[in-house]
């Protein structure tokens, strides 16, 4: 059966932390959580992963499927109003998102980690606010 894991990056959450503080910036992480829960089934895991990372597990989740809701979650927390908003980069809170799949990328739970945390790469270098 299929899987996916997705790894969301906040995109230029470091200096936006470091114009309002921490307190502002657990804020914006918490709001993002919120958007990330409401926006997915009651079966996918969405957990924080590190720093300004998440990590959200898709159960019975097929790539294309996957990569369908990347994009919808991408749209929700860019379409937020995030206090302090404006301090980012257009405007706008964006996140950057990579999509892996057991068993189309990887074989196994580490290396699905590592194909997501690529494809997250990727995003970022390929602009930021992306799938």
């Amino acid at each position: 059966m299929p899987l996916s894991l997705m790894m969301v990056d906040i995109d230029h959450f470091k200096m936006y932390n470091d114009v309002h503080g921490h307190p502002q910036g657990d804020r914006v992480l918490k709001r993002v959580a919120d958007i990330l829960s409401a926006n997915t089934r009651q079966v996918d895991v969405v957990a924080r992963y590190g720093g300004e990372e998440f990590a959200l597990i898709l159960p019975l989740t097929a790539s294309e499927s996957a990569r369908v809701v990347a994009d919808k979650l991408r749209r929700s927390v860019e379409e937020s109003r995030i206090p302090h908003g404006s301090a980012f980069p257009g405007g706008n809170l964006t996140i950057s998102l990579g999509v892996a799949t057991f068993p189309k990328d990887a074989a196994t739970g580490p290396d699905l980690v590592q194909a997501a945390d690529h494809a997250l790469y990727a995003a970022k270098q390929g602009g930021r606010n992306q799938v």
